[in-house]
């Protein structure tokens, strides 16, 4: 297998771990930052009330993000014989503050070692006692001893200095991280290089990074309320009657946040859209870091506006973004004598 037939199938594995994360992050950063909004920063230190044990429930959850993805980028390479040692190493990684980096080596590791552990032959009888008790016993032996005294160390230590660095982010720095963010999660809408913008974009979430994760989560409804726009200024001209209407949905998918509401544009014109929502996105994300403007939320676009440190500026940005991919997909369409399907009735 060569070196980029290898890194292709490492970046699916990534992937499913990041895949399997969603959920979780989506539910317990949605719990804590309703704690958050209605309980005021004063739930970060007590129980007392709905909203500190709504901030509790949040913050377990989000402590979990090394351990899922240690889990499932195990469960991808190795199958179920990966998901026991990754999920016990995986807590081993985050109890010693190894962040997602911790998670992600975990999961390489117990996956490819579960995988040379199911090599090892054994006599018939033995098959379903290797499966239950020698491969998960071994691999949580072997990749723990490794965690604890080899690479936990150091992977903790490249993870303070990345959530140092996140947090003392500002200026040129800040705009160039924003603005590649954005890029990332437009390209693909969902895909894998957009998950991966999201797992960096929570992971500075949850280690206080906001400048990172406002420009994630801000990217997300972007590029669908930029096609919503320009399908209202194209019109006719420039769009079918399905992608108008295609438009209509992108509007709502858009202010709920889910980017794949841009995907019927992309599918149908990939060539003028893409571009068009790499390039707004990024310039949105880019401008709103410039402004130096955060939301220390989980909520994404245009949900944050109320709880973005200056909601002004912050909508400003999306406006920019926004207008950006209208204008520029648009004028795309225009200059290549870009014409709109025919329906048949």
């Amino acid at each position: 297998m060569s070196f980029k037939d290898g890194a292709k199938r490492l970046a699916g594995h990534f992937q499913t771990g990041v895949s399997y994360m969603i959920p979780l992050v989506t539910a317990a950063g949605l719990l804590t930052s309703l704690a958050v909004i209605f309980g005021g920063t004063n739930v970060w230190n007590q129980t007392s009330n709905i909203w500190g044990n709504l901030r509790l429930l949040g913050q377990t959850g989000l402590g979990f993000i090394p351990v899922i993805i240690a889990a499932y980028v195990s469960f991808s390479i190795a199958d179920r014989p990966g998901l026991a040692p990754a999920f016990i190493v995986g807590l081993i990684a985050s109890n010693m503050g190894t962040g997602f980096l911790g998670g992600m080596l975990v999961g390489i590791m117990v996956g490819y070692t579960v995988q040379l552990l199911k090599k090892i032959k054994v006599p018939t009888n033995l098959v379903a006692v290797k499966s239950l008790i020698i491969i998960p016993f071994l691999a949580t032996l072997i990749i723990g001893m490794v965690m604890i005294y080899v690479v936990g160390t150091p992977i903790k230590a490249m993870t303070v200095g990345l959530t140092g660095w996140l947090k003392g982010m500002s200026g040129a720095n800040a705009v160039f991280l924003a603005g590649i963010l954005g890029a990332m999660m437009a390209v693909d809408m969902g895909g894998p290089i957009n998950k991966i913008a999201y797992a960096f974009g929570m992971a500075a979430f949850t280690s206080g990074g906001y400048q990172a994760s406002t420009a994630m989560l801000m990217a997300i409804g972007i590029p669908p309320l930029g096609m919503f726009v320009a399908t209202l200024l194209g019109g006719k001209k420039l769009y079918s009657d399905s992608e108008i209407e295609s438009g209509r949905s992108a509007l709502i998918m858009g202010i709920v946040g889910i980017t794949e509401g841009t995907i019927p544009f992309a599918v149908a014109d990939p060539v003028r859209v893409i571009p068009s929502i790499i390039v707004g996105t990024s310039i949105g994300c880019g401008v709103n870091a410039l402004f130096g403007t955060f939301q220390k939320t989980a909520l994404s676009t245009v949900m944050a506006i109320p709880f973005s440190s200056n909601w002004i500026l912050y909508t400003v940005a999306i406006l920019i973004g926004v207008i950006t991919v209208a204008l520029l997909a648009n004028f795309l369409k225009s200059i290549t004598h870009h014409k709109p399907e025919i329906e048949e009735d």
